[in-house]
């Protein structure tokens, strides 16, 4: 269905292609940052890390179809403890929305966090997509928390599934 491979900020194509992605995804940026996409956000979105945790943690990757990024992943490994793996993007091309990829990386993303050893998936969503918080409550993950943000337009609402 979909081919995945690991993304790089150290490749310039890499870099491009995911640019080009959220650029097919403006109502995402603006419905979390209020703004469209620049290719900061690109850069950022590949080599940053949570508190505590190295480039080694980091998974980002996106998922092909017949050649072309239609979507993304970002899954850092042990965050915010040892058995839990943390979701920081799952994102896919407005076009490609709604054909259950979501459904197909997730079992990806399942997949590689259970052969961590992780017990559990972690993840925020901003209260205004609703459409993402929609998702997550029909896979099965439960509100944990809820924080508020100063880089978002709302609220972190923090979620969990069992592995």
């Amino acid at each position: 269905m979909l081919d995945y491979r690991p993304l790089s900020a150290n490749n310039s194509e890499d870099v491009a292609a995911l640019f080009s992605l959220l650029e097919e995804t403006p109502e995402y940026s603006i419905i979390i940052e209020g703004r469209l996409p620049t290719i900061e956000d690109a850069k950022a979105a590949l080599s940053e890390t949570p508190p505590g945790k190295e480039m080694k943690d980091k998974f980002f990757g996106g998922y092909w179809k017949d050649s072309v990024l239609v979507g993304c992943m970002d899954l850092i490994r042990g965050y915010p403890e040892p058995d839990i793996a943390f979701l920081g993007l799952l994102l896919f091309s407005e076009t490609n929305q709604g054909q259950g990829f979501g459904i197909h990386a997730l079992a990806h993303i399942a997949n590689l966090s259970r052969s961590w050893g992780c017990t559990a998936l972690r993840l925020a969503v901003i209260d205004k997509n609703v459409r993402a918080l929609a998702f997550w409550q029909r896979e099965g993950f439960r509100e944990l928390y809820r924080k508020p943000t100063t880089k978002f337009t709302g609220d972190a609402i923090v979620m969990q599934s069992a592995l």
